[in-house]
């Protein structure tokens, strides 16, 4: 491998948990000669971590050197279990410079896979044991005939040998394997292929290479784990599903320049649901209610788009819900690998148009037709499953409904005559009373009198009366007019006199 140098062989040869596993041509055993070397694994083993050291790493914060693999996936997930378990990273990979783009790298990864699943029948454990038990003994022996500075530097004889068949190896009782790399799209492919899945990519890129670092798993069929349900991924599936929301969460901030194509194989989204129809699978996990998700004027104005009617930036904010919702697998619509790419970069990546028509190579209004396809399809489906829920929460005007009445006219208003009648009759006899007891009201002369006057011990008071005075001043006032009237007239009528 281009990053290994000779002195990693040396590292090789100190590090137990290190190992290589070579894929060779074939082999004539006739001849002396070593056969072609067409692929090489290095591997490291890792886990088995007490759960006292994960909870000491988490309250630390921080995680100690080795174990690369365990001490991520602990601090992704707060995850005390799964350090305990057993894994096998793979460091390099490195295939012949000859015999590059030929699968045997693809090979060699599926037969160390089986190989750690037991698929590849082992020695018997008897020879095992005679192996484990001859070969100390060798050492201990050579190193007690000879010191080191005794020893003459020459071929030598009766020698391990350098290589062994997996056959004759017992293999080591593994849970996962494991890999970590500075993310491409190739490399990323190629491990997806083999159906190894994400649980972590780096938020910063490397300072050197510009690359995320990405992290994937393959969980190993191994009867010492308990899974509940058919997933391949076994015990990893609810560990991806969570990192696939929150990647997607991330498209927006952190990989926003990150390619699409990229971006899409990492996310590896299920985009054809015709085989799931036909199948008959379970739809628990479909959307099945836009309660909190889209309010009725969201679906009249997706209607609208749909219709032609208005513009896309109305449904702009819609379109980033729906396809959170999409890729998450909620919305069941099939739509084709270009279709999915633009929901990916306008909902999730939240990019402009004029950067998905520099990725993607298309024209604006190829885009936008593709868009409009796209929300097509999701307000079909959406449609259909909130017919229900939406109408009844539309504002409607209320519906007025003509009975006829249970009394007819001449009756009500016969009734309404001795309504009338009624309170006139009250209301006469309540002014009659009133014009009786007038003459006894108290003026505010004799009120003031009251207030002023001082009780007698016989509870008598005596009050002078001013209606006599009033009377006398009336007649007094009439004679005086009545004497001025006589007196105008005599003069005047001896003026006249005079006159004549």
């Amino acid at each position: 491998h281009y990053k290994n140098s000779p002195n990693d062989l040396q590292l090789l040869a100190d590090a137990p948990a290190h190992h290589l596993f070579v894929l060779l041509g074939p082999v004539d055993e006739s001849q002396n000669k070593l056969p072609d070397i067409l692929c090489v694994v290095q591997i490291c083993l890792e886990g088995q971590i007490s759960k006292n050291s994960a909870l000491q790493s988490l309250r630390d914060g921080h995680s100690p050197y080795g174990d690369q693999i365990p001490w991520k996936f602990c601090e992704q997930f707060r995850d005390i279990e799964f350090p305990n378990l057993s894994g096998a990273r793979i460091v390099r990979i490195a295939v012949h410079p000859n015999a590059m783009k030929m699968g045997y790298g693809s090979a060699a990864v599926e037969l160390l896979t089986r190989y750690f699943e037991g698929q590849i029948s082992p020695i018997s454990e008897a020879d095992d044991k005679v192996d484990v038990e001859h070969s100390p003994i060798r050492v201990t022996e050579a190193a007690e005939k000879v010191s080191m500075l005794e020893e003459q530097v020459k071929p030598r004889t009766n020698l391990p040998p350098l290589l062994v068949p997996l056959q004759e190896r017992q293999p080591e009782r593994l849970h996962y394997i494991g890999v970590s790399f500075g993310l491409t799209l190739d490399l990323f492919r190629f491990w997806r292929k083999h159906n190894f899945a994400p649980f972590y990519v780096s938020q910063v890129p490397s300072a050197v290479t510009g690359e995320h670092t990405c992290m994937l798993l393959k969980p190993l069929k191994n009867d010492e784990l308990e899974v509940s349900g058919s997933d391949e991924l076994g015990f990893f599936a609810p560990f991806y599903k969570d990192f696939r929301m929150r990647f997607s969460k991330l498209l927006s901030d952190k990989f926003k320049k990150m390619d699409y194509k990229l971006a899409m194989s990492v996310l590896n989204p299920k985009i054809n649901f015709k085989e799931a129809g036909s199948s008959g699978n379970s739809s628990d996990g479909f959307l099945k209610t836009l309660d909190g998700i889209l309010s009725p004027f969201d679906m009249e104005r997706l209607k609208a788009y749909t219709n032609n009617l208005i513009d896309f930036n109305l449904v702009y904010d819609i379109c980033k819900t729906l396809a959170h919702q999409y890729f998450q697998e909620k919305l069941p619509v099939s739509l084709s690998y270009v279709q999915a790419s633009i929901l990916l970069c306008l909902g999730l990546q939240e990019l402009e148009f004029s950067s998905i028509e520099r990725q993607m190579q298309l024209e604006r209004g190829q885009i936008h037709s593709l868009l409009l396809k796209v929300t097509q399809e999701l307000y079909r489906y959406l449609n259909g499953i909130a017919a229900g829920e939406i109408e009844p929460s539309l504002p409607l005007l209320k519906e007025r409904v003509l009975e006829p009445h249970s009394v007819s006219v001449d009756e009500d208003l016969r009734e309404g005559a001795k309504q009338v009648e009624k309170q006139m009759r009250k209301e006469k006899k309540k002014g009659s009373i009133d014009s009786e007891l007038q003459q006894y009201v108290i003026g505010d002369k004799e009120a003031e009198a009251l207030q002023n006057s001082k009780m007698s011990s016989s509870g008598i008071v005596s009050v002078k009366s001013t209606k006599l005075e009033n009377q006398n001043g009336f007649d007094k006032s009439t004679k005086k007019r009545s004497n001025d009237k006589h007196s105008s007239s005599s003069k005047s009528k001896s003026s006249k006199k005079r006159r004549a």
